[in-house]
């Protein structure tokens, strides 16, 4: 159990640090200056906004399959669980949104303000309903 608990803990800092440092990222350009959302810093930042929100999403995975091995089969059953399945959703809108933003080759600075103020909002929301659930 010893490794077992060393692998929830190093992916759980992982996870943390990852969602950390994202919704850092989509807070400062959901508020940026035009001069700040120009097409090419725009890519730059969500490029590396993928390397973050990929640590998130591998990270979770393995935080939830370690949940489902420990008998947490039925996520809607309790708040953690149910909390879970927020945190899913979020993930998946934050994904599609950056897909998005990734595939938008307009250059408007408008629509990438827009593109992180989504994925910002979407982080935001879900972690006041996952504060609401376990508290």
């Amino acid at each position: 159990m010893e490794v077992g608990s060393w692998i929830w803990k190093l992916s759980y800092i992982i996870h943390v640090v990852s969602n950390a440092i994202s919704i850092g990222l989509f807070f400062v350009f959901s508020f940026a200056t035009e001069e700040m959302l120009k097409e090419d810093i725009a890519k730059r930042y969500l490029k590396i906004a993928g390397i973050f929100i990929s640590g998130t999403g591998l990270t979770g995975i393995l935080l939830l399959s370690i949940l489902t091995m420990t008998g947490m089969d039925d996520l809607t059953s309790n708040p953690i669980g149910q909390s879970v399945l927020v945190m899913i959703t979020g993930y998946i809108l934050v994904l599609f949104v950056y897909s998005l933003a990734l595939i938008y080759k307009g250059g408007e600075a408008r629509l990438y303000k827009k593109f992180f103020a989504i994925m910002f909002y979407t982080y935001l929301i879900v972690y006041v309903i996952r504060v609401y659930l376990t508290n």
